[in-house]
């Protein structure tokens, strides 16, 4: 299984970008690359108002939103990967800016 590292790189107000870094086989960090890892791609995490109108719709609540959310991660990565992975650092990380975003449309 695969040891990844989100790292948010772009932020707006309806989407986010996170960089996929894999630390499985990490020997050393360096200056140059604190984290150690090779960096295997970017997701972009969309929340913008249709997407939230959606989720509204589907009769989600923030915690269902958030699960979507989780999930959506999940095989976003898998998918670029190409295969099970665990993160090491940065998931709750990006759950918070997901949240920071959508939190006051399920209020």
């Amino acid at each position: 299984m695969r040891q990844i590292i989100l790292k948010p790189t772009l932020e707006f107000g309806s989407r986010c970008d996170f960089a996929i870094i894999d630390v499985t086989e990490c020997a050393k960090a360096s200056a140059a690359n604190p984290s150690g890892g090779k960096q295997r791609g970017t997701i972009t995490i969309d929340y913008s108002p249709a997407d939230i109108r959606q989720l509204l719709a589907e009769s989600k609540d923030l915690t269902g939103a958030l699960d979507y959310y989780r999930t959506r991660i999940y095989d976003l990565v898998k998918y670029y990967i190409s295969g099970d992975w665990e993160c090491v650092q940065g998931f709750d990380e990006a759950i918070d800016i997901i949240t920071k975003h959508i939190g006051s449309s399920f209020e």
